[in-house]
């Protein structure tokens, strides 16, 4: 799309976004760097445009889509409690012409520039909605966990916080240009992206949980690390004393699987094989993390 029909394209959504939007959440596409692009957007009910809101990325997993992931972790609903905006990208890049698709995380040479594409829908959205711009977040889960972790490299000065689950990364061209908020939790008995790296990980899954934590930890100055159990076979790790007041919390967890805690997709996730699901409202405390912080 050149910058003339960008232009107008612009132009026409204001006018047809009245002063106070009521929107469910829809599907809408859109054409980033030549290629079509979709993704699904949730407005809260009867959001002023006047009063910025948040706005949370919830990035979903290799091969699921934009749905299943406002299914597994119930953003959405929560959104609509909390006020703020989500929106569920779609993944196209694969690394087979008949593969999975997922995120471009390792920046292969590929049309789908997912960093590229996540700038542009920020700025695609900002034209039309009330976002405030200190207080975009990013979450997701297992593949969108790592491309949460890409963004949060790649687009610090961006996002004011993230939340990777099933699938953090510290990868080696990882360079953040500030410091950045960081909350995470994984299975130790994860059967996809394992706990400790293995010879037969995934391709994509080049280190151990922990050595990806440490990246974090280390590129965000944290001097002091807080133990506690918070639940049976559950234990929360808080890394203080960060540089700007940040902090690294990462959740551990003896039994679970590859899953999203919380979700009310539990027995659909273990008839899959992917484990057990741990009963932890992830997406709350998620929200209570990341509503904390401002860029």
């Amino acid at each position: 799309m050149n910058n003339r029909l960008t232009a107008l394209f612009t132009l026409l959504l204001l006018c047809l976004v009245p002063a106070t939007v009521h929107a469910a959440a829809i599907d809408q596409t859109g054409q980033f760097a030549g290629q079509q692009r979709s993704w699904r957007l949730f407005v809260p009910a009867g959001t002023d445009k006047s009063t910025p809101l948040p706005l949370l990325f919830n990035f979903h997993g290799t091969g699921s889509d934009p749905a299943d992931i406002s299914a597994l972790n119930e953003f959405e609903q929560l959104a609509a409690k909390e006020g703020f905006i989500v929106v569920a990208p779609r993944a196209e890049f694969s690394y087979e012409s008949d593969g999975p698709r997922t995120w471009n995380v390792e920046k292969k040479k590929s049309p789908y520039n997912d960093v590229a594409f996540i700038r542009a829908l920020i700025t695609h959205l900002s034209a039309t909605l009330p976002i405030d711009a200190s207080r975009i977040y990013a979450t997701g889960f297992s593949g969108g966990a790592r491309m949460t972790s890409r963004l949060g490299c790649d687009l610090t000065s961006t996002f004011a916080a993230i939340a990777p689950i099933g699938g953090i990364r510290f990868a080696d061209d990882c360079l953040p240009t500030a410091t950045l908020p960081v909350l995470t939790y994984h299975g130790i008995k994860d059967p996809v992206n394992h706990y400790q790296h293995q010879p037969h990980s995934p391709r994509y899954w080049h280190m151990g949980v922990q050595q990806a934590l440490n990246g974090w930890v280390s590129h965000n100055q944290c001097h002091q690390q807080n133990e506690e159990e918070v639940s049976p076979g559950i234990a929360r790790m808080t890394y203080s004393q960060c540089d700007n007041h940040t902090q690294v919390i990462f959740y551990r967890s003896q039994d679970a699987g590859h899953t999203w805690p919380g979700s009310p997709r539990a027995a659909q996730m273990a008839g899959f094989g992917l484990g057990k699901t741990d009963p932890l409202p992830m997406t709350e405390i998620i929200w209570q993390f990341l509503n904390q912080y401002r860029r």
